[in-house]
């Protein structure tokens, strides 16, 4: 005889439960990820307090050596020096364009905004390579130009981008879209109506930029030029091939140097990485105190309109100032890869007789660069995959509040966004070259190091959007008798699907180019493309690396259009 259970007994029935079983399963999550971010931390820690070689122990000489050898002192100086004047130029840079495209009635706004995410996207090391072909004291094509228009000799040039300067303007190229973003989402919360005020009373577009829209504008001001400074500190890419040439260390290239010694200096890179692991905390935890205690959308609220400033005769020549950054960081470096990638050889010149398709035959025939293309998908697959479920599950457990200690979940999944790739590399290096996770010289340390360095991109954007899913929904299921995890898999992922879509793009799409850990992890069989492409860099192979270069920019622009396709033009905002 069927038995009929009343609501109210239907509603006490989840209560009347003992032990949730499923609790287990957020506990281990919570284990995962404590052992995920703390582990390489603890260990690049210990190794910098750890004697050199058979001695063991602890000693402070790893930090005497760092920081008291002149040797190491023009690296750090360095990268004071570029990070700094990065930041300021992309605060320049950036925080301008912005403003004529929000503010302003710019011509061809929507162009300017899809070259700016075009240079967002694109592998920097990739551009220092472009502007090699461009710049380049001896056969760079502006240079040569220049020498035809001048009549100069062959050992003139007009540019040297193997110098302090070009370093600094190949960086800038790729980092003032972050202050840009930033920026632009600042003065799009901000109402025209008391600049309107100021027009009204006689103040002119210039005028009502620098005393009404610059103030209120200044906290995402800062916190863009932070994320710049740290961008161009933290880059290691750019500076192994633009300033290694011109005799220059910086500190990334130097960690990597210690790693690449014959004798054991892992303690000593990890004593020199620690004023890059300061610096970075530092800033980031500068970035949120500005930006979460000086909103910077106080006039007019949400309903307020936006009107354009009138450029008048200047909207053409300001379109055109904007332009050529953009030109430099994304038109004239595509078109120098994939010129090059067709030319037998740079100094031949844009001839038919120099045209040629060896570059991609010699790819398509390599199997060490096949093996590259292999790993780095299926890397940056595993990646998005792992970092996106993770941090879906991170989010759920974060804001439902269902274990003790959910807090410090969310805090141990952003903290990685304060530790440089490279660093973190040594850091895992340190951490998994021992017993009892040995797995250095496979695939699961470049994975680990990808999913610890990129958690925090999922994390935000899976948080983000589970904040629109109310617990109601959820706790309807519980009622009848669900428990956690079939209510987070049948109702809760379905409703914030999109947002983990989107985190698992965001993830993808740097996992195909991240350099700075790989290139301290790598071994012969886990090589990935931004790996090759260095060490045909080192080879002089520039006509094969244009080639591979151009495959790894359709890799990322189908990943672009299908993020746009699968969630929506906005999910680069994240």
């Amino acid at each position: 005889m069927a038995t009929v259970l009343s609501p109210a007994t239907v509603v006490q029935k989840p209560f009347r439960r003992g032990f949730d079983y499923t609790t287990l399963f957020w506990i281990g999550t919570a284990v995962i990820l404590a052992i995920l971010i703390l582990n390489p931390i603890f260990y690049l820690f210990k190794e910098s307090f750890t004697a050199k070689g058979d001695e063991g122990g602890w000693t402070l000489m790893n930090y005497v050596e760092a920081f008291s050898n002149p040797l190491y002192y023009s690296p750090i100086v360095a990268t004071l020096w570029i990070s700094l004047s990065v930041g300021v130029l992309s605060l320049v840079i950036g925080a301008s364009i912005a403003w004529c495209v929000s503010r302003t009635d710019i011509p061809m706004a929507n162009m300017i905004r899809n070259l700016i995410l075009a240079s967002f996207v694109t592998p920097p090391f990739l551009g220092a390579i472009a502007w090699i072909f461009l710049a380049g004291p001896r056969e760079g094509w502006l240079n040569d130009i220049f020498r035809a228009v001048t009549f100069a000799g062959d050992d003139s040039y007009l540019f040297n981008i193997f110098s302090l300067g070009g370093v600094i303007f190949a960086i800038t190229l790729y980092t003032f879209p972050l202050v840009f973003i930033v920026v632009m989402a600042a003065l799009n919360n901000i109402s025209s109506d008391i600049e309107d005020a100021a027009n009204i009373a006689g103040g002119g577009t210039f005028s009502t930029m620098v005393n009404i829209t610059l103030p209120l504008v200044l906290p995402a001001l800062f916190a863009g030029f932070i994320m710049a400074v740290l961008e161009a500190m933290i880059l290691f890419g750019t500076p192994a091939i633009l300033a290694i040439p011109a005799r220059m260390h910086v500190m990334t290239t130097q960690l990597r140097a210690f790693m690449a010694s014959e004798e054991n200096l892992v303690g000593l890179a990890a004593a020199y990485s620690m004023p890059m692991l300061v610096v970075a905390v530092w800033l980031i935890y500068s970035r949120g105190r500005i930006l979460g205690k000086r909103g910077f959308a106080t006039v007019g609220g949400k309903g307020g309109q936006r009107r354009p400033q009138k450029l008048g005769a200047w909207r053409y020549p300001v379109l055109a100032l904007c332009l050529i950054p953009l030109a430099c960081a994304v038109v004239l470096p595509y078109v120098a890869l994939l010129l090059t990638s067709f030319m037998r050889t740079l100094g031949g010149g844009l001839t038919w007789d120099n045209m040629t398709f060896a570059n991609y035959v010699f790819i398509w025939n390599n199997d060490a660069v096949w093996g590259s293309i292999g790993n780095t998908i299926g890397l940056a697959v595993a990646a998005a995959t792992a970092a996106a479920g993770l941090a879906g599950v991170i989010a759920y457990v974060s804001q439902r509040r269902i274990v003790w200690g959910h807090q410090y979940m969310s805090f141990l999944a952003t903290l990685p966004i304060a530790i440089p790739g490279i660093v973190l590399a040594v850091g895992l290096f340190a951490a998994y070259t021992k017993q009892p996770f040995v797995l250095y010289g496979t695939l699961w340390i470049m994975f680990f190091a990808y999913l610890t360095k990129y958690l925090p991109l999922a994390f935000q954007t899976s948080n983000a959007a589970l904040m629109s899913v109310h617990p109601e929904l959820e706790e309807c299921s519980r009622i009848l008798g669900a428990n956690r995890i079939q209510v987070f898999w049948d109702v809760t992922i379905p409703l914030f699907k999109v947002g983990l879509v989107a985190s698992w793009i965001l993830v993808f799409m740097p996992s195909l180019r991240e350099l700075s850990a790989s290139v301290l992890l790598w071994t012969t069989n886990t090589k990935v493309i931004s790996v090759v492409i260095i060490d045909l860099y080192e080879e002089n192979l520039l006509g094969a690396i244009s080639a591979l270069g151009v495959v790894l920019l359709l890799i990322t622009l189908v990943a672009v259009l299908a993020g746009f396709r699968l969630a929506g033009r906005d999910f680069m905002k994240a």
